[in-house]
């Protein structure tokens, strides 16, 4: 198994377990403090990486990538919020699971990358696994696609992963411009800043929910902040599509951590069909 697939393992298991701890804490903060200190706390951890890593040698080049690119990931994260709030979730997450397969397209135009056959039909059965995961309490299958046409939260969706098609494949020239840990920096320190203000105003108390529950945001920043160097590290030596789909495993991991953490069989019993056909999506890739 190549380096960068195994990386994009275990930057799965991380997010999964992200998951479960932030389920388990039952964090009291709203969407938009959630967002800032996630970014916010971790920066702490990157710069102590960077101690070690060492600054490399930039130009105006990667600052005038990186600052359209905070921009677009704060601007995401802000439209994520208001999309839960105009719909459903079981309308809304599963459109999340769509983007490995636009990154077929835009990694193919943006970089040049393009996957084998095999590779290709790992993706799809990844993307059809975790969406089926993800349909939850949607009536019919296919609600969340036709849900395009009148759900003002799926359109906003929509939004985000052809956002994120491209800001996936730009964090792989801003590596390369850089190091993994000093594009995923100034991403942080950036989109923080761009963030602050949309957080101060939304969330008159933050000062107060930020004090309270500041441990267990700092956990998850810190860890984060590790994901997004593993990330960062994998994205710069193997295809962009292909780490994307793979930390869609986050989703059955979640399922089995929920299981086994929490005690939520239920959900498991449900959820094994959609985890088996990501699984073999998986294989498909690796091997």
């Amino acid at each position: 198994m190549e380096l960068g697939i195994l990386l994009a393992f275990i930057v799965a298991a991380i997010k999964g377990f992200q998951s479960i701890y932030q389920r388990k804490n039952a964090l009291g903060t709203d969407e938009f403090i959630t967002a800032f200190s996630s970014r916010a706390f971790g920066v702490p951890m990157l710069l102590i990486a960077i101690a070690f890593y060492g600054v490399p040698e930039i130009g105006l080049k990667f600052f005038l990538l990186a600052i359209p690119q905070s921009l677009a990931i704060a601007g995401a994260s802000i439209i994520i919020a208001k999309a839960y709030k105009e719909s459903d979730a079981s309308i809304v997450t599963p459109m999340f699971s769509l983007s490995p397969l636009l990154l077929l397209f835009t990694s193919f135009f943006m970089l040049g990358e393009l996957p084998n056959i095999r590779g290709a039909i790992g993706i799809v059965l990844i993307t059809f696994g975790a969406y089926t995961l993800k349909i939850g309490e949607a009536k019919k299958f296919l609600d969340p696609i036709k849900k395009l046409w009148e759900e003002r939260g799926v359109q906003l969706i929509l939004i985000v992963i052809i956002l994120y098609s491209f800001t996936a494949n730009i964090d792989k020239i801003g590596v390369k411009m850089s190091s993994p840990v000093m594009w995923p920096i100034t991403i942080y320190v950036m989109s923080s800043i761009f963030m602050f203000p949309v957080m101060v105003k939304r969330s008159p108390r933050w000062k107060q929910q930020i004090q309270t529950e500041w441990k267990p945001l700092a956990i998850l920043g810190g860890l984060g902040a590790i994901t997004i160097i593993l990330q960062m590290t994998a994205i710069e030596i193997t295809l962009v599509s292909y780490f994307v789909a793979i930390k869609r495993l986050s989703i059955p991991l979640t399922v089995i951590f929920s299981y086994l953490l929490l005690d939520e069989k239920d959900s498991f019993r449900e959820r094994i069909t959609g985890s088996a056909i990501m699984l073999i999506g998986a294989i498909l890739i690796t091997v």
